[in-house]
């Protein structure tokens, strides 16, 4: 019995240093964190992707996520274009 509280106790003691140097790790900037969020919107996309393959084309879930992508790798592709115009017009010096 006494092992049993000394054992909750030690894991009392190491959650807590954990806690404590989680909380006075310094704060992540912004780029940080919308980065570590655009990266687990990617994995969840990527994830629901693989889910809807294994369904039929036809299933209506199906045909609104595959026009979801399509939307996506548009703007993906018009705001590079738009970064390409803009960092062409720095260049130049508009």
């Amino acid at each position: 019995m006494k092992k049993l509280v000394v054992v909750g106790v030690v894991a009392g003691v190491a959650v807590a240093a954990n806690l404590l140097a989680k909380k006075r790790q310094q704060p992540e900037s912004s780029d940080e964190v919308e980065a570590r969020k655009a990266a687990k919107r990617r994995e969840m996309f990527e994830k629901m992707q693989a889910g809807m393959a294994a369904m039929p084309d036809d299933f209506p879930p199906v045909v609104m996520f595959n026009n979801v992508a399509a939307i996506r790798e548009n703007s993906d592709r018009i705001l590079e274009l738009l970064e390409q115009d803009r960092s062409a017009g720095q260049k130049r010096g508009d």
